[in-house]
C-alpha cells in the first residue's frame, strides 16, 4: 500500500491532516497513465501529448474558468509558443472542463480541423487526466507534475477495420458494440483503449467484471450496487448525458 499526506475539511471547517492509504494497484495504475501521457501515441507527439495534457489540467483545476464558448488560445493563458495545434488545445479545455456541452456540432467543427481519430486520442488525454487529478484533490494532495515528453514520431497504429457505432460520434473497431458503445469509446486508438481500461481495472473495476453484479474487490469494500449507486449519482451532478 501507498500512504498519501492529505489535508481534507474535518467538521466545522476545520482543517486536518490525515493518512490516506491508497491500494498498488491503483497508485500504479495513475503512475503507468502518466507515463503514457508522455509517450508518443498514435496521432499525436509525445511532446504534443504532455501540452495537451497541461491543458486539460488547467481546465480542471483553473479557479476562473473560462465559458465553454470561449477559445482558451486566445486568452494568453497556454503562452504562444504551442506545439500542438490551437484547435486542440481549445477542444481539450473544453471537453476537460466543460464535457456536457459536447454536442455533435462541435465534434464536427473539431474533427473537421483535427481528424477523427486524433480527435479520439485527444478526449483519451484528457480523461486519463481528469482521472489522476480528480483523484489527488479527493484525497487532498498535489497532483504530480507532468512528466517529460519521450521523442519519437506518432506510430499512427489503428484498428485494421472501423465501424460506425448506433451510440458514438466517433469511429470504433469493429464490431460495434450496439449495447453498451461507451466501452468502445476509445477503439480506434487502441492504445489509449489499452491505458483506459488499466485505470479503469483499479478505479472501477475490471471489464470482465461487468456481467456480475454481485462483484466487490475484496471482503470490506464496496459491493457493486453501492458502486454503482455512487457512479449514478456523481454522473447526475455532473449532467453526463451517458
Amino acid at each position: 500500500m501507498v500512504t498519501v499526506i492529505g489535508a481534507v475539511l474535518a467538521s466545522r471547517g476545520v482543517p486536518t491532516t490525515v493518512n490516506v492509504i491508497v491500494r498498488d494497484d491503483l497508485a500504479d495504475a495513475h503512475r503507468m497513465a502518466w507515463e503514457h501521457i508522455a509517450a508518443p501515441g498514435s496521432w499525436w507527439s509525445g511532446a504534443e501529448r504532455v501540452e495537451l495534457a497541461g491543458t486539460a489540467l488547467l481546465a480542471i483545476t483553473d479557479s476562473d474558468p473560462l465559458a465553454p464558448w470561449v477559445a482558451v488560445t486566445s486568452t494568453g493563458r497556454l503562452g504562444s509558443d504551442l506545439v500542438a495545434p490551437h484547435a486542440a488545445h481549445d477542444v481539450t479545455y473544453r471537453i476537460a472542463r466543460h464535457a456536457g456541452t459536447m454536442t455533435f456540432d462541435v465534434y464536427r467543427a473539431a474533427v473537421d480541423k483535427l481528424g477523427e481519430l486524433p480527435y479520439v486520442e485527444l478526449c483519451a488525454i484528457a480523461s486519463t487526466v481528469a482521472a489522476v487529478a480528480h483523484f489527488c484533490r479527493n484525497i487532498g494532495t498535489s497532483v504530480p507534475p507532468l512528466p517529460a515528453p519521450i521523442g519519437g514520431r506518432p506510430t499512427a497504429r489503428r484498428p485494421e477495420r472501423l465501424a460506425r457505432a448506433q451510440f458514438n460520434w466517433v469511429p470504433v473497431a469493429e464490431p460495434a458494440d450496439q449495447v453498451a458503445a461507451v466501452v468502445q469509446a476509445y477503439t480506434a486508438v487502441p492504445d489509449e483503449q489499452l491505458n483506459t481500461w488499466r485505470m479503469a481495472n483499479a478505479q472501477y473495476m475490471p471489464n470482465v467484471e461487468m456481467v456480475n453484479p454481485d462483484w466487490s474487490r475484496r471482503p470490506g469494500g464496496l459491493s457493486r450496487a453501492q458502486m454503482e449507486l455512487v457512479a449514478a449519482r456523481l454522473t447526475r451532478l455532473r449532467d453526463c448525458f451517458y
